[in-house]
């Protein structure tokens, strides 16, 4: 409960974003997922396969930009260690939290 109430007021704060790191299991996921249900937050967490390259990473961000962007919808880009395939995620990733944009994502 302590871990809720923690993850409540860090991502319902005014650009709130927040690293979980620990062992496997032990309930970062559905701690995340019950405040995001609580605060009707739309949930968007890219969908990995072996053939998942950038060009998918850059539509998956797009569409992540555009729900909380354009929709207006409060949205959670929730991304566990896995879905980092390539280590230019993680640079795209730190460049929208630190900068709130990502360089040459809307690039012809």
């Amino acid at each position: 409960l302590e871990h809720v109430s923690r993850i409540d007021r860090i991502l319902t704060a005014p650009g709130g974003s927040l690293l979980l790191a620990g062992r496997s299991g032990v309930g970062r996921h559905t701690a995340i997922e019950l405040v995001a249900h609580m605060h009707r937050y739309t949930t968007i967490s890219p969908k990995i396969s072996r053939s998942y390259k950038l060009k998918q990473f850059h539509a998956d961000l797009k569409a992540a930009m555009q729900v909380a962007g354009i929709d207006g919808e409060n949205a959670l880009l929730l991304m566990d260690d896995h879905q980092f395939v390539q280590p230019t995620f993680l640079q795209l990733i730190n460049s929208l939290l630190s900068a709130g944009e990502v360089p040459g994502l809307y690039a012809a």
